[in-house]
């Protein structure tokens, strides 16, 4: 089974599982959009399109908000010692396609898998956290020691050639 969507002015052909890159949408990463404007559904042979597609959506994840490449574009006037160079970068988003069906069932099915999912890694970079920081105190302490062991040792042998 697979959809052809549109989206930022361009048309995809999307399946179950399938990561696609689309122009920016507003979204968190790990939150679940729905894409409503579906022009063709394909499933097992049989093509619905038209009318028959308004109880129909993709339903996607938002894995990344990214940006494309580096487009430079060079305006040069020969002879003339005039040239403009400009640079840009699109916006982008990566989604992950979960299904393609009724909204209101998708939608629902996904966003309890995704909120597991960030529970899971919220707990597991605070846990990092934590040593971290333990480990930055242990080292400052030792090295904050071996710092004033250096500065009393020598205070210690200059008197000791005074009283000889």
């Amino acid at each position: 089974m697979y959809a052809v969507i549109k989206t930022g002015g361009k048309q995809y052909r999307v399946e179950n599982d399938q990561k696609l890159l689309v122009e920016r949408i507003k979204a968190d990463e790990g939150s679940v959009v729905t894409l409503s404007d579906i022009l063709m559904v394909v499933d097992s042979g049989k093509i619905t399109k038209g009318n028959e597609l308004q109880n129909v959506a993709v339903s996607a994840t938002v894995v990344k908000q990214t940006r494309g490449p580096k487009i430079i574009t060079l305006k040069h006037r020969r002879r003339k010692n005039s040239r403009r160079v400009k640079g840009h970068r699109q916006d982008l988003t990566l989604l992950k396609v979960v299904g393609i069906g009724d909204p209101k069932k998708l939608v629902i099915k996904d966003e309890k898998k995704v909120k597991k999912e960030k529970v899971q890694k919220v707990k597991k970079t605070d846990e990092t956290k934590v040593t971290k920081k333990e480990t930055e105190s242990k080292v400052t302490k030792a090295s904050k020691a071996k710092k004033v062991e250096k500065v009393k040792a020598p205070k210690a042998k200059a008197s000791s050639k005074k009283e000889k």
